[in-house]
């Protein structure tokens, strides 16, 4: 989607003119250009009232949903005027290599534009090193910046980011999290953060209380009533059970049709009036044979629910109970009972 460049800055305005969008391989629909149009203005328009942290969201969404070097162009400028000097000189970066692979009459002077934009903010960087000595190197190391996983090719590398707080964390299993936050300056320069060992946890105590800080005494059950887990069978009882029942109401159900049917032929469309008890006009004709299979389907239902309904009970009659047991419990502070169930 072509975006339209207001002469908000005289050099934007310039470059921007020159910019043409490129044919993506797969075209956003017409609703995200229209969003995207919506936001590109609106991004527009607050980095003309000066508001480039407002303008800066607007700018990247409307280039997530509808590509284009013009949108591209401004966000990277945004980034740049709202100190985000990392963040600026990677889209101006990202730009330059696009407009190179892309070719065309104008390519060539767009990517000069945005890799001098790229160049200019080289010694304004701020950078960060992660540096993890030997004694942090534990099994299982994992580090974090800002959330985003720091592998160990990045460890001891100076990473371009941008000014403000970053978080430095590091983990592994059976060690205590170790996290630290860095201001990192915006004018230049770099920053190391050295991860710390990691502290193991504690370990854990036989017998010690748990959690809730409540210890469970023996319990005083005899040795010979030890309950045992619940059979599958009480399961598959209630399951065979809930089906005989379900099948029982349906037998009701097409019994109670099939007689309705019944009696609707009865009533004037079979019978003595048309020459016997078993002669019947169309009507009466269909509504016996509707009758018929109604009480066919009920009566095949019916003792089909009723075998269901008595066997699902017999299993959850015969199948093993849960049981509970109950016993003291002591604690820090506490005292009381505990109870223990299998179903």
């Amino acid at each position: 989607m072509m975006r339209a460049a207001p002469a908000v800055l005289a050099i934007a305005t310039l470059v921007a003119s020159s910019f043409v969008p490129r044919v993506a391989a797969a075209q956003a629909s017409a609703q995200d250009q229209a969003v995207a149009q919506s936001l590109y203005d609106e991004g527009k328009k607050l980095m003309g009232a000066g508001n480039f942290a407002g303008a800066c969201p607007k700018l990247e969404e409307s280039q997530r949903l509808d590509p284009t070097p013009v949108t591209e162009f401004y966000l990277a400028d945004c980034y740049e005027r709202a100190g985000r000097t990392a963040s600026a000189w990677t889209t101006f970066l990202d730009l330059a290599a696009t407009e190179h692979a892309n070719g065309g009459p104008k390519a060539v002077e767009r990517e000069r534009v945005a890799r001098d934009r790229a160049g200019a903010l080289e010694p304004r960087l701020a950078q960060i090193i992660v540096d993890v000595p030997a004694a942090a190197r534990v099994a299982g190391l994992v580090v974090k910046r800002d959330g985003e996983v720091v592998r160990d090719g990045q460890w001891g590398v100076p990473i371009a980011v941008d000014p403000g707080k970053h978080s430095i964390e590091a983990s592994a299993p059976g060690k205590k999290t170790w996290t630290t936050t860095q201001e990192i300056a915006a004018a230049g320069g770099k920053t190391t953060v050295s991860v710390e060992a990691l502290v193991d946890l504690p370990a854990a105590i036989p017998g010690a209380p748990g959690a809730s800080g409540v210890t469970a005494l023996p319990s005083t059950a005899p040795a010979g009533d030890e309950p045992h887990a619940a059979s599958p069978l009480r399961t598959v009882g209630l399951v065979v059970a809930g089906v005989g029942a379900a099948a029982l109401v349906t037998g009701t159900v097409f019994g109670v049709m099939a007689l309705s049917k019944s009696s609707d032929a009865n009533s004037g469309h079979c019978g003595g009036a048309l020459g016997g008890a078993n002669q019947c006009d169309a009507t009466g004709v269909g509504l016996r044979n509707d009758a018929v299979s109604f009480g066919n389907v009920s009566t095949v239902a019916i003792i089909a629910g009723g075998v269901l309904a008595a066997g699902g009970v017999t299993l959850w009659l015969v199948a093993p109970k849960g049981a509970v047991q109950a016993g003291p419990a002591v604690g820090v502070g506490t005292a009381g009972m505990m109870l223990r169930g299998i179903f």
